[in-house]
C-alpha cells in the first residue's frame, strides 16, 4: 500500500470494480482488497506513523462498516500477509492492540479485538510467545462479555458480613471497582454523589451501587470509607479471589460494570460517563 514517488511514499488503496456500485458492495470489497499492495517485507513502513499507522487506523474504523463475516475474513487476510514477516506482525499486532484493547483508547471494541486475537492464534508457523501473549490476551476479553451472565463474586463489609454479587436484588446494578487512592476515582465517586438520576434510581430501589476494592490495604480501605454513599453497598474483596483468579480485568481502575436485574452485563469496564450516557437513552 505504500507507492513510491519523489515526494515522499503514499498509501495506495485498491481499485474498487466500477460494477460494485452499491455502498456495500463497496465497503466489502475495500475491506478485502485493503493490503494488496502493502509491502509488508518492507519494514522501514513500521517507523513511518503518517503512512502504515494511519493506515491501520482507517482499516479499524472500516471493519465496523461490513459484516461480521467480511471484518472477520479481512483481519485474517491482513495477519496472513504479515505473517511472513515477524516484525511487521508484531508491529500490526501491537499497534491493532492499542486501539482496540486499551482502556483510554476512544477505538476500544473487545469483540473485534477477541475476532483478531483468534486470527493470530490460528496462524501457522508463528512464534509461540505471540501466540501465548494473543491466547492470555482473548481470555481475559472473553469474561464477563456484554450479553453474558456476570461472574458472581463474595463480597465483604466493614461489619465483616459477607454477600454475593448474584444475591442483589434491583432492576440494575452497577459494580465500581476502585481503589481509594486513586485521584480519578475520586473524582468519579463525586460525580456519582452529585448524580441525581442515581440518587433517584437507588432511592426508589432501582438501582443497587456496590462499590469493590479488590486490592490488600484493607486499612487504607476503612480509612476512607466515609467518602462513600450509606445507600451504596460499600465493599472489598476479602481474599482478593477477583485479581487472584482474574475473575475480572481489571487493568484499568477505576472500571465500571452495569449488570440487569438478571446480572447480564449491559456496560463491561465502562467509565462514567458511558453510563450516564447508557440511562440518558
Amino acid at each position: 500500500i505504500v507507492k513510491q514517488n519523489k515526494k515522499k511514499p503514499e498509501f495506495q488503496l485498491p481499485e474498487i470494480p466500477v460494477m460494485l456500485n452499491a455502498p456495500q458492495l463497496r465497503a466489502n470489497y475495500l475491506s478485502e482488497h485493503y493490503w494488496d499492495h502493502f509491502d509488508f517485507a518492507d519494514t522501514a513502513y513500521i517507523h513511518l506513523p503518517d503512512i502504515t499507522e494511519q493506515a491501520v487506523v482507517n482499516f479499524m474504523d472500516l471493519m465496523n462498516h461490513v459484516p461480521q463475516d467480511v471484518a472477520e475474513l479481512s483481519i485474517s487476510i491482513l495477519y496472513g500477509k504479515a505473517a511472513s514477516h515477524s516484525p511487521m506482525l508484531w508491529h500490526f499486532w501491537e499497534t491493532m492492540s492499542r486501539y482496540w484493547h486499551d482502556p483510554n483508547s476512544p477505538m476500544k471494541d473487545e469483540e473485534k479485538f477477541i475476532l483478531m486475537c483468534k486470527t493470530v492464534e490460528a496462524l501457522p508457523h508463528v512464534e509461540a510467545v505471540l501466540k501465548q501473549r494473543a491466547e492470555y490476551a482473548r481470555s481475559i476479553a472473553e469474561k464477563n462479555r456484554i450479553g453474558t451472565k456476570a461472574t458472581d463474586f463474595v463480597y465483604t463489609l466493614e461489619s465483616g458480613k459477607q454477600g454475593n454479587l448474584h444475591g442483589l436484588k434491583a432492576e440494575y446494578t452497577l459494580v465500581f471497582f476502585y481503589n481509594p487512592d486513586c485521584h480519578t476515582c475520586a473524582e468519579i465517586k463525586q460525580a456519582m454523589k452529585h448524580s441525581l438520576r442515581l440518587k433517584d434510581m437507588v432511592a426508589k430501589g432501582q438501582m443497587k451501587v456496590l462499590t469493590v476494592y479488590p486490592d490488600e490495604d484493607v486499612a487504607l480501605w476503612r480509612e476512607r470509607l466515609p467518602e462513600m454513599e450509606k445507600e451504596w453497598v460499600n465493599a472489598y474483596d476479602k481474599n482478593q479471589l477477583i485479581t487472584h483468579d482474574l475473575l475480572y480485568d481489571l487493568s484499568s481502575i477505576p472500571s465500571f460494570y452495569l449488570l440487569d436485574k438478571d446480572k447480564k452485563v449491559l456496560l463491561k469496564d465502562a467509565d462514567w460517563r458511558q453510563v450516564l450516557h447508557f440511562f440518558e437513552k
